[in-house]
């Protein structure tokens, strides 16, 4: 548990500074979110989105197909009756086929031609003898006859011919203008109301079914148009036409569906719609005509879009504007999801975090399709991933900056890992602390007292300053804490704070690089007589804070700590420079030449200890004379 105290005041001001950015990080994603909608990309995602749904759902060839699509396509072109005549002379045939599709209980017929010449009005060049004089006139009259049933195109270029403007009647030319998104795409319409007035051949026809669409729309379609799409070709009606099976066959075609005429050439009036990307109907579900289709190209005839448009509002197949206040609140949602996400998880887990939010809003987008609402696809990601970004960014840049900053100021009187957990915390440990096997080491600078008698104080600073911040540089390296400096000597400590996977091996390396100094040492202090002796010992050991709320230190406590101690004494006695237990001699590898240099009962405990240190010159600062009665008295007394 953590309480709060004057680290916690003081850091106050880095509160206020994750509220700031937190801030700044939930604005920046709802602006750049916001600013997402009606992007570029974002139709393309639209069409990915319609391709997943359709991937969910399957394609469903038992749904209603209001809309019948009659093509002049190249089969027709190429048939025997079709072949001699020219495109433009067809007028009498397009008649012919449309009175029998509306005889046959079609609602409506409209043409995706603009008829732009009249037959009647060719003369001979030579003659000037207006040979065909009357040839368009069964089309004239077809138009004249099924006026308000029957319509035809007009486009930003083509405008039909007067006598078939005449026939048609006010309100029997339409446009077949479609429009297209920023990325060059026919998504959406928007109608004009009334319908049945508007200026559109696409609710023209709809308001001949029955159409009631009121504002502005995206088709969802469910396949490939060219493949689903209720199909006859020119020569198939013209063909049916011819007895009375075939007859009855074009009534199942055409009753109770508006019927559109429309060229399917390749590379002729088609467009990029949003179907490109959705699977194709199986050839033996799709309702078509003896002739079949022509092949599907790399983008939707023009007559197919209108078709989609017109079958997509009839069966409610379509998507409207969100609610006035949804996009905004999604931005809001996301931005701040984002924002907490970028300041409270690991950089590690933003990655994911932000895949999660992408499909998160992804997925709100399909379940809008569902009821009817085409949510912008981008703008819940975007604000959510902007917001991980711009939090992401303060956190490293602002936060751990001045984390580390901290840790770098205060880990030269603490241990760095608990400056971190209470930079991190914002509070300090509670005192008292855990149980923990360490080794602890005494490092002792020899004859310091003499030393400091013959030089100024300045000096005798200098001198131990020196040692200390080499000595120092090699238990950092070897993952070891210096706990405290206690007048000429240092305590240390393996295992706590951090954890250190061998402490007793990476102690005993440490002691003898420091032992290994001591000639560097002499020469940059200047003090030939400077030597060091080290006294080592593992065990268990009380970690943690002790002192008062005004005034707290980080140490470690125990038995282990006084037996370390008071080894260094016999280490003093036998003259050798490294002192270790036996607890850390028995942990080391084989390849360590220990020997015994001293056991017995130290003062204060009550069982037997050994004392070894490594077999190598330089652990020993003479040759310790064990048998002399004065070397006696003091082994005794280290017993008392």
């Amino acid at each position: 548990m953590m309480r709060g105290g004057r680290f916690a005041d003081a850091a106050f001001g880095r509160k206020q500074l994750i509220a700031l950015i937190a801030l700044v990080a939930v604005g920046a994603g709802i602006a750049i979110g916001l600013s997402a909608d009606k992007a570029i990309w974002e139709g393309w995602v639209t069409d990915r989105l319609f391709q997943m749904r359709a991937m969910i759902k399957g394609v469903d060839s038992t749904a209603p197909a209001p809309v019948l699509v009659v093509g002049l396509d190249q089969t027709s072109l190429d048939s025997d009756r079709l072949a001699p005549i020219p495109r433009v002379l067809m007028a009498p045939l397009l008649a012919e086929a449309g009175q029998a599709l509306l005889d046959a209980g079609a609602l409506a017929v409209g043409y995706d031609f603009v008829f732009a010449y009249s037959a009647d009005a060719f003369a001979d060049p030579s003659t000037g003898e207006k040979r065909l004089s009357g040839f368009d006139q069964p089309f004239q009259r077809y138009l004249y006859k099924n006026r308000g049933r029957v319509f035809i195109a007009h486009t930003e270029i083509g405008v039909p011919h007067r006598s078939f403007t005449a026939a048609a009647g006010e309100g029997g030319v339409r446009s077949v203008i479609v429009s297209t998104d920023s990325d060059g795409v026919v998504r959406r319409h928007d109608p004009d109301l009334p319908l049945a007035d508007s200026p559109h051949l696409i609710d023209a026809l709809m308001a001949k079914a029955g159409g009631r669409v009121r504002e502005s729309y995206t088709a969802i379609p469910a396949s490939r148009l060219a493949t689903s799409v209720p199909y006859l070709s020119l020569l198939d009606v013209l063909t049916l036409l011819e007895n009375d099976a075939g007859q009855e066959q074009l009534a199942q075609f055409a009753r109770g569906r508006i019927v559109l005429f429309g060229g399917l050439l390749p590379y002729e009036d088609e467009h990029l719609y949003s179907d490109r990307f959705l699977p194709r109907l199986p050839l033996e579900l799709a309702e078509q005509g003896p002739s079949g289709r022509p092949r599907v190209q790399p983008q939707t005839a023009g007559v197919f879009v209108l078709a989609d448009f017109i079958g997509a509002a009839l069966t409610g197949r379509f998507a409207v504007e969100p609610p006035v206040g949804l996009l905004q609140g999604l931005a809001v949602v996301f931005a701040v999801g984002g924002a907490l996400a970028g300041l409270l998880l690991p950089l590690s887990a933003l990655p994911f975090v932000a895949i999660g939010g992408v499909a998160a809003g992804l997925g709100l987008c399909l379940a809008g399709l569902e009821i009817g609402f085409l949510i912008a696809p981008g703008v819940a990601p975007v604000a959510g991933v902007s917001a991980i970004v711009v939090s992401a960014v303060g956190k490293v840049g602002i936060l751990q900056r001045r984390q580390r900053s901290l840790v770098r100021l205060f880990g030269h009187y603490m241990a760095p890992d608990v400056i971190k957990h209470m930079a991190r915390s914002e509070q300090l440990p509670e005192l008292g602390g855990e149980t923990r096997t360490v080794v602890v080491a005494f490092i002792d600078i020899v004859g310091f007292t003499k030393m400091s008698e013959k030089l100024a104080d300045t000096e005798v600073v200098r001198v131990v300053n020196v040692c200390f911040d080499e000595i120092g540089k090699v238990i950092t390296k070897h993952q070891g804490y210096i706990d405290k400096y206690i007048g000429d000597a240092i305590m240390a400590v393996w295992n706590a704070p951090n954890a250190v996977d061998n402490p007793e091996q990476a102690s005993v390396d440490a002691s003898a690089e420091i032992i290994d100094l001591i000639e560097h040492l002499r020469e940059v202090t200047g003090q030939e007589p400077l030597d060091l002796r080290i006294a080592l010992n593992s065990g268990p050991v009380l970690v943690g804070d002790i002192g008062g709320e005004h005034r707290r230190s980080f140490t470690v406590m125990g038995t282990t700590v006084n037996t370390a101690s008071r080894i260094e004494a016999v280490a003093k006695d036998c003259k050798v420079r490294l002192a270790v237990s036996g607890s850390i001699a028995e942990k080391l590898p084989e390849t360590y030449p220990l020997t015994k240099i001293w056991s017995g009962q130290l003062r204060g405990l009550s069982s037997d200890i050994a004392v070894f240190t490594l077999d190598r010159p330089a652990m020993y600062m003479e040759q310790p004379d064990t048998g002399s009665a004065k070397s006696t008295d003091k082994l005794t007394a280290l017993k008392r």
